[in-house]
């Protein structure tokens, strides 16, 4: 085959990855991983091959890991940028600010249908018991670390340990809301704006509540 023919290949082995990488983003956020098989995958991009999720990625589980790789470099950029705005506004070191700066790449991120895509594939992840499986790929976005990192620092020690069960928890939260902004497509731009911020400010108070004194 020539070079140009193997270049026309690779694009449309790529737009098939980016199909199956999306349709398995939707079809995980609706159903869960558990019940969506990886023929259901192909057949939600009109691929007629039993295998094309197997071809390309090799496994399910594989091909939750390249959901995050499609939809996390640019909200790790966001969040730079989010606290970069941050640090130059004197608002670096505000909880909350750093809250929101996590979040909001998630709330400015849409899919085709304006749909919050990623955080309803979070939360598919999550009732399926895999959300754990983001911590895969952490070394690959160091700017969402550095972000986490910041955040523990602001917290007593106490509280320290006790923040990646409450992120956990609080993503469940965040996501619900945006979930909720989607099921009400009629939504104003300021009612949604003020439920995310509503969402922000739980999360905050969450985040930052005494450590439970158990007897």
């Amino acid at each position: 085959m020539s070079i140009e023919g193997r270049k026309r290949g690779d694009a449309r082995g790529e737009a098939t990855r980016t199909a199956l990488i999306e349709a398995a983003e939707s079809l995980f956020a609706e159903a869960g991983v558990e019940a969506v098989s990886t023929r259901q995958i192909g057949a939600a991009i009109g691929s007629s091959n039993t295998n094309v999720v197997a071809y390309h990625f090799g496994s399910k589980d594989a091909l939750i890991l390249e959901v995050y790789r499609h939809r996390l470099p640019a909200i790790d950029r966001r969040r730079r940028e989010l606290l970069d705005q941050a640090d130059a506004n004197g608002a670096g070191s505000n909880l909350i600010e750093l809250i929101r700066v996590f979040w909001r790449p998630l709330f400015e991120q849409t899919d085709d249908m304006g749909r919050h895509s990623y955080a309803r594939f979070l939360a598919g992840l999550e009732r399926s018991g895999m959300i754990e499986t983001r911590q895969q790929v952490s070394s690959e976005f160091p700017e969402t670390d550095r972000l986490t990192v910041r955040i523990i620092d602001l917290l007593p020690a106490a509280l320290r340990p006790l923040l990646p069960t409450r992120l956990r928890l609080t993503t469940g939260l965040v996501c619900g809301a945006l979930l909720h902004i989607d099921r009400n497509a009629g939504l104003a731009a300021a009612a949604a704006e003020a439920m995310f911020e509503d969402a922000i400010a739980m999360t905050a108070a969450a985040i930052s509540a005494p450590a439970p004194q158990i007897n």
